[in-house]
Order: structure tokens, then sequence, then C-alpha cells
């Protein structure tokens, strides 16, 4: 009887799986590539830096400063990408791309995370200068042109609009009074001076400000008639000469809310372009590395796969 040898070959079907060492160390790669181009870029632009043409000046480092951005991301994530597929040392393109996008995922769940913990304040404050422009709307120079420019520029506005109402009611508030001289003829008693007007109180100030921000005057004039001795006629005169710069104060604060929002607004489209670019870097850079990841590693020696019988 004739025997019959059958060559058998054992092919494991393990399914090939991700090696967060790989991923992290490739992260951490991106995170130095990125450190290295944003101080490039810093460096950059302090030398540019002209004081005395701060208006060219301005719109080159915005301009400039969203292509940097979008070029660091970019960069640095193709990089990251890419070393992640070479320490995981397989020449398996899909896994590369999978180890790519990986670390394009850590590197946003990392950046979400700091910029949650580092902009609550600056959100915050955006908030507060819309809701205070949303008053006028019933609800809402090119320098340096940023969110804390526009802000700036709707407090200062508020700010001189409160200073204003103070002025007119301690004005309103001064007694006319004869001037305290004594007659050297006739030797009558001089007149006392009359005693300084009282100043408003700041919170009162502030109150009564916002309520003629908000096109309330008779809440504004409830608010002055409770908290000062004027009659309501004063009350009355004082309030309706302020109406041009309140109007003046209501202009700047809605033109501050339309800046914020614009500027807030190109950042998001940035961020946007930035965060699907880098995206497309990283799957690239993970392919490219488990494409060429035998030139990292030609000096190693692969153990071959021996079939069993």
């Amino acid at each position: 009887m004739a025997q019959v040898e059958i060559e058998s070959t054992v092919v494991e079907a393990a399914q090939p799986s991700l090696r967060w060492g790989a991923i992290v160390a490739g992260w951490l790669v991106a995170v130095g590539i990125a450190f290295l181009l944003y101080v490039g870029g810093l460096a950059m632009g302090f030398t540019a830096f002209d004081p005395d043409d701060v208006e060219a000046i301005a719109k080159g480092i915005g301009m400039g400063t969203a292509a940097w951005l979008i070029l660091t991301w970019v960069v640095s994530l193709l990089i990251g990408g890419m070393f992640a597929s070479w320490f995981d040392g397989r020449d398996d393109e899909t896994t590369g791309v999978m180890h790519g996008i990986t670390v394009w995922g850590l590197s946003i769940a990392a950046s979400g995370l700091l910029l949650a913990l580092g902009m609550g304040g600056a959100i915050g404050g955006g908030a507060s200068l819309a809701a205070t422009a949303g008053m006028h709307r019933h609800g809402m120079s090119r320098s340096v042109g940023s969110l804390h420019d526009a802000q700036r520029m709707g407090s200062d506005a508020s700010v001189l609009l409160q200073a204003r109402l103070s002025q007119k009611i301690r004005t309103a508030d001064s007694p006319a009074s004869p001037a305290a001289t004594t007659d050297m003829q006739t030797g009558a008693t001089p007149m006392p001076a009359a005693p300084p007007a009282p100043k408003l109180d700041p919170r009162v100030a502030g109150a009564a400000t916002a309520a003629l921000l908000a096109n309330h005057p008779d809440t504004a004039r409830a608010l002055l008639a409770a908290n000062t001795d004027l009659p309501q006629a004063d009350i009355d005169a004082a309030v309706q000469s302020l109406s041009p710069e309140v109007s003046a104060a209501q202009a700047r604060l809605k033109a501050a809310a339309d800046r914020a929002t614009h500027y807030a607004a190109m950042a998001m489209w940035v961020l946007l372009l930035s965060i699907v670019l880098s995206l497309l870097a990283a799957a690239l850079g993970g392919w490219l590395g488990a494409s060429h990841v035998h030139r990292v590693y030609h000096l190693r020696r692969y153990a071959r796969r021996v079939p069993q019988r």
C-alpha cells in the first residue's frame, strides 16, 4: 500500500491589532514637531514686527497665523503618523493608516482638553460682550484685530456712558450758591459755601447705564429717583440729555459684538480646515510609514516562517 505524505501549512488567522505604545510614541513625536514649528512661527512673527506700521502688521499677522497653524497641524501629524507606523514595525499599509488616524484622534482629544481648560475665561468674556450688545438688539479702526480688542471696545463704551451719567447727576444735584466773599465795607457775614454734591453710587450708576443701553429709560429714571434726592424734572432732563451718548455707546457695542463674531467665525473656519487637513495628513503618514518600514529596519533580520509538516 502506497503512503502519501500530505504537506500542510498552518496559517495564523490572528487579526492585526493596534499597538498603543507605537501610537503614543508617534503622538509624542507629533507634539515635538508642533512645538518646534510654533516656536519658529513666533520667532518669524517677532522678527517681522514693525511698530511703525501696526495696521499692515496686524493684517499680515492674522493671515500668517492662520496659514502657519494649518501648516503646523499638517506637518506634525504627517510625521507623527509616519513614526507611529515605523514604531509598529509592520508593513501592513491598512494598519499603518489606522495607526496614523489614531495618532490624529489622540492629538485632537488632548488639544480639546487643553482648550476646554484654558479658554473658559475667554468664552465667558465673549458671551458677556454679546449679551451686553444683545440688549440693544432686544436679545446683541483696524487694530490688532482680536476678540480681546472687541471686548475692550465695548467695555470702554459702557464705562464712558456711566461716567457721563454720574457727571450729569452730580451737576444737577449741585445747587447754585452765592460766592463766599466778605464785603469789607459793610462787614457782612460771608455766606458759607455749599457742600459738594454727593456722588452717585457706582452700582446704581452701572444699573442705570445698563438700562439705558437696553433702551429702558423708564427703568433708569426709576433707579435714579429711588437712589437720589433729585426732583423728577431734573432726572428726566439728565436722562434726556444723554440720548446722543446712549446712541453712540449702543453703536460701539454693536460694532464690538460684530467684530468679535467675525474673528470667532474666522478662527473656527481655520480650525476646521486644519483639523480636516491634519486628518488626511495623519492617514497619509501612516500609509507612507508602513510602505517604507523596511527602509527603516533594513538591518533587521526577520525570522522566516517554516512550514509545518
